[in-house]
C-alpha cells in the first residue's frame, strides 16, 4: 500500500519518517488479517484431515462447513468478549486511579515524582514536571494510566465492530479450502484446488500482516504458508491413520 505524501518525511540524507503506524483503523485491519488467517489454517486443517480419512466430497464439504460456521461464531464472540473485557478492565483501573488521586494526593504525587525521576528528570525540571502533571486531575490520571500501569488512558476499540470484523474475516478465510468441495469436480481435483487456493490465500494474508509488523512481506508470506501446510499435513496423516 502506498502511503500519501503527508505521512512521509524525508531528510536531505535520504532518511525517512513515516506516520504509517498511526493511521486510524489499525485495529480493524489487524482483526481482518488475523481473522482470515486463522480461518484459513483451521478450515484447511479440518478439510485435509477429513480428506485423508475419506474420499467423499460430500463428507469433506459438510465437515468444512461445520468448521466454518462453528469457528466463525466462536471467533466473533471471542473477539467481542476480549475487547469488551479489555475496556471494562481499563475503566475499572481508571476509576481506581481517580479515587486514589482524589483521596491520597500526596502519595500519588510521590509516584509521579518517582516515574519522572526514573526518566532522568532532576532538580527544578523534576519539580516543574510534577507540578505540571498534577495541576490537572484528568491529565494526572491519564499519566498514571499510561506511565504507571502501562494501559491506555481511555478504552479504545468497539467490541461489536471487532467481533463482526473477526467473524466475517474468519468466514472468508475458511471459505477458501472449503468451496472447492462444493464444485462438481472429482475428489482429487477438489483437493488440489483446495490446497492451491488456500496456500495462495495464506501467502497473501501473511504478506498483508507486514502492513502492521513492518517485516519482509516475502518472509511473512512464506512463514504463514508453512504454518498452514504443516497443520494440513499433520491432520491429513492423522486422518489416514484413523481411517486405516
Amino acid at each position: 500500500m502506498r502511503l500519501p505524501k503527508h505521512f512521509i518525511r524525508t531528510r536531505e540524507d535520504g532518511a525517512t519518517h513515516t506516520e504509517a503506524a498511526h493511521i486510524p483503523g489499525g485495529r480493524s485491519l489487524r482483526d481482518l488479517v488475523f481473522g482470515a488467517n486463522d480461518g484459513m489454517v483451521a478450515a484447511f486443517a479440518v478439510v485435509s484431515g477429513v480428506h485423508g480419512a475419506t474420499f467423499s466430497t460430500r463428507i469433506v464439504l459438510l465437515a468444512g462447513l461445520a468448521e466454518l460456521i462453528g469457528g466463525t461464531i466462536a471467533m466473533g464472540l471471542g473477539a467481542f468478549l476480549a475487547v469488551k473485557s479489555e475496556q471494562e478492565f481499563i475503566l475499572s483501573e481508571r476509576e481506581r486511579e481517580e479515587r486514589e488521586v482524589r483521596e491520597f494526593p500526596d502519595e500519588e504525587r510521590k509516584e509521579v515524582r518517582t516515574i519522572f525521576a526514573r526518566k532522568g528528570f532532576r532538580g527544578q525540571a523534576l519539580d516543574q514536571m510534577v507540578q505540571h502533571v498534577t495541576a490537572d486531575p484528568v491529565f494526572w490520571v491519564d499519566t498514571m494510566m499510561t506511565e504507571e500501569l502501562g494501559l491506555s488512558a481511555a478504552p479504545t476499540g468497539a467490541p461489536l465492530r471487532s467481533g463482526l470484523v473477526v467473524a466475517a474475516a474468519y468466514a472468508l478465510g475458511a471459505a477458501f479450502p472449503v468451496i472447492p468441495y462444493a464444485l462438481p469436480v472429482a475428489v482429487p481435483t477438489a483437493f488440489a484446488l483446495s490446497v492451491g487456493c488456500t496456500l495462495a490465500a495464506l501467502f497473501a494474508a501473511g504478506a498483508a500482516k507486514t502492513r502492521m509488523t513492518g517485516r519482509s512481506w516475502l518472509r511473512s508470506g512464506l512463514e504463514t504458508v508453512l504454518v498452514g501446510a504443516i497443520a494440513a499435513a499433520a491432520t491429513f496423516l492423522a486422518g489416514r491413520l484413523i481411517a486405516g
